[in-house]
Order: C-alpha cells, then structure tokens, then sequence
C-alpha cells in the first residue's frame, strides 16, 4: 500500500512512518520543516530496509502540483501537517491560519477527486475553555477573545473539522477526525480502520 503523510517529519508523522514502512508499505512524506525536523525520519532513510519505500518531498502542502501527484499514487492519507506550538502560533499567526485552513481544504479537496481514505489530525484545542473532564465531541465550544491568538488555533482546526464534515456529507469522501490531546513519548500507536486497511 502506498501511504501520504502530511507532516511527516513531525513527531507523530515520523512514528507512523516507521510504522508503515516496518509493515512492508511506501510512505511518502510532504513537510515544509516549520514545525517538523529531518533529525526525526534521518534513522529511517538511513535504513537499508526502507530505501525504496520511503520518499520525502520537502515542500508545502498548498502546492497543487506536488499534492496532486502524490495524493493521486497514495492509497490513503494522513494530514497531520499543521502550525502547531503555542509560541510558533504567537509568532506566525497569518501562516498558522493559513497552513491550516487553506492547507487542509487542499488535502481534502484532492483526496476527494481521487477517491482516498483520509484522517485529519484534529486538536484537543477545538474543545476551547472547558474545564470539565471527560470531554466529549457534543460539548458546546466556549473560546476566548479573538485578540487572544491562542483561539486562532483552536478556531482553525475546528474549521479543519467543519470541512471535513461537510466533504463527508456532500461528496462521500471517507474521513476520519482523530482530535489529539498531547502526545509524549518514544511510540505512537493509532488503530483504526486507515492503518488496518
């Protein structure tokens, strides 16, 4: 199986990566490096084994031509290339929205003309000021002031959700909305029907 990864050179990107390539699958990855790092996927290009399955593209996921090529040869995708970290939002708050909105409307635009199974990596931020737990998907949403460009953030990827939604219901496209908390650690396990496909 062919995989895309959005943000591939991110700390979740670089971990499903390995997992794929360890599953005997091509993994193509598109990242511009503004939150991810070549140091995260170096172990897996210097690996013998993945040498003719892994492909990197440093480019950005709003140029058409590189992300109709390679969501038109990948059987699934998983956008996780976002803006994220608070001060890169505080420092970058035009391109954060950007990248975000007009970048995740790109990826599903394409994976609609082409058909692809997509998951989009959401934010546990959508959930806004709660203060409750557990969280749940049907909560109302309460942010703080637009000057505040924290919400920026929370309000982008909670547009990344709308899309999605919206290409689900009026085009059929097959979408999976995962909202991540904060992820640690050395190994990230996802399992749904993308990876077990």
């Amino acid at each position: 199986m062919r995989i895309l990864i959005t943000g591939g050179a991110g700390f979740i990107g670089s971990h499903l990566t390995e997992v794929y390539l360890e599953r005997g699958d091509e993994v193509y990855i598109i990242d511009d490096l503004s939150t991810g790092s070549l140091e995260n996927i170096d172990f897996l290009k210097k690996d013998d084994r993945f040498r003719n399955r892994l492909f990197v593209h440093l480019d950005t996921i709003l140029k058409q031509e590189t992300m109709l090529e390679l969501t038109g040869i990948c059987d699934v995708v998983f956008h996780l290339a976002a803006a994220v970290g608070v001060q890169y939002i505080l420092d970058n708050p035009l391109e954060s929205i950007k990248i975000n909105i007009q970048g995740t409307e790109k990826v599903l635009e394409l994976c609609a003309k082409f058909k692809k199974k997509v998951l989009i990596a959401s934010s546990s931020e959508v959930y806004g000021k709660h203060t409750h737990a557990p969280l749940v998907e049907t909560d109302n949403i309460v942010y703080g002031p637009s000057s505040k460009s924290r919400w920026s953030y929370a309000a982008s990827k909670l547009m990344d959700e709308f899309t999605a939604l919206a290409y689900y219901r009026t085009k059929g496209l097959e979408v999976t909305i995962a909202r991540l908390f904060n992820t640690i650690g050395t190994q990230v396990s996802l399992s749904n029907s993308l990876i077990r496909s």
